[in-house]
């Protein structure tokens, strides 16, 4: 079969092939080519997670007799003649961008652990869909800085007038729990939450694997907890990250920044802060890191309010969100 897709015409955007084709992979035929081509490769080992889908691509393609194209096209499925979507996953978290299951596509999953590709599985939407519990899309708003904008910068030079007269800002931390609620008097204004946090651009941190985002997060969560006064660290999973000081704080080793499910600049009253304050009243602390094998450092540093933050960033799609799909696969898969 791979020869016979080497020696045709047929590239890898052509309409998808039918089942009745002699170029069409049964998805038991699919799935024994690829362990069979791709089991122990090392090609996806310690590529940032953007990379690493792309050559995830790129090897099912050369596995499957098609030519590499120079780059990848925003088409779904990705490869469309033989109808496939590849993921690249080290966990049973898989998440699936702006679309639901299709039950005619084939779903290749390259299970990874942190040196190759230790399994290949070939599922067909139909089956895909039943990992799918909540049939839900969840919304997620992502933005980068604006074209020019480079370096440390504090964009607010101050907060919100509705911050000041709920909180009365002032130089002055008081030690708590960062999951404490923000009380008055008690939280930084936004330039001291600045001064405090620009010491640690150019430090170097000891980097726990390239596709360890939110441990990577987590230590310098960890040192803004102590710089901005708290008495330990602490993280409940909520916006903002350091609610005592109304912080969210992003370590960034890529434009792209995940906003999460709020929208800086809205109006929208804060749940974690029981409606007392709203999402644009929220400061911003957006670390930018370079990785270096086994560290990596941060370069610069980025202070905003939430009603300021699109002042320095642009907002992907307008005004709309992406959307992602999270789907749980099955534990054994990872466990072999």
């Amino acid at each position: 079969m791979k020869i016979r897709v080497q020696t045709s015409s047929f590239s890898i955007y052509d309409a998808p092939v039918t089942a009745d084709s002699d170029l069409f992979y049964a998805p038991d035929e699919l799935e024994a080519l690829l362990r069979a081509e791709l089991i122990g490769r090392e090609d996806l080992s310690g590529l940032p997670v953007k990379t690493r889908a792309v050559s995830a691509k790129s090897i099912v393609c050369s596995a499957l007799g098609y030519a590499v194209p120079k780059s990848f096209k925003r088409v779904n499925p990705r490869l469309p003649h033989p109808a496939i979507d590849v993921y690249a996953q080290q966990s049973n978290n898989l998440q699936i961008w702006n679309e639901a299951v299709d039950a005619e596509r084939r779903y290749v999953i390259l299970i990874l652990d942190e040196e190759q590709i230790i399994d290949v599985h070939v599922v067909a939407g139909a089956n895909l869909a039943q990992y799918d519990r909540t049939g839900k899309l969840t919304s997620k708003f992502q933005a980068s800085r604006i074209d020019g904008a480079t370096g440390s910068k504090l964009v607010s030079a101050t907060d919100t007038p509705h911050f000041i007269e709920r909180l009365a800002p002032s130089t002055r931390a008081w030690p708590g729990s960062p999951v404490d609620q923000p009380e008055p008097g008690q939280v930084l204004t936004v330039e001291e939450v600045y001064q405090r946090l620009l010491p640690m651009v150019g430090n170097v941190y000891d980097d726990p694997g390239i596709v360890q985002e939110r441990n990577r997060g987590t230590v310098i969560h960890r040192e803004a907890c102590e710089r901005l006064g708290t008495e330990s660290f602490a993280d409940n999973g909520q916006f903002p990250d350091i609610l005592s000081q109304l912080v969210e704080v992003k370590m960034q080793l890529a434009h792209t920044v995940d906003l999460g499910l709020e929208l800086p600049g809205s109006e929208t009253p804060l749940a974690s802060s029981n409606g007392v304050l709203d999402v644009r009243d929220v400061r911003y602390a957006i670390f930018y890191a370079d990785r270096d094998g086994a560290r990596f450092m941060v370069q610069s540093l980025v202070v905003v309010t939430g009603a300021d933050f699109f002042e320095e960033y642009r907002q992907f799609g307008g005004l709309t969100a992406n959307k992602k799909l999270q789907l749980r696969l099955p534990s054994a898969w990872f466990n072999d």
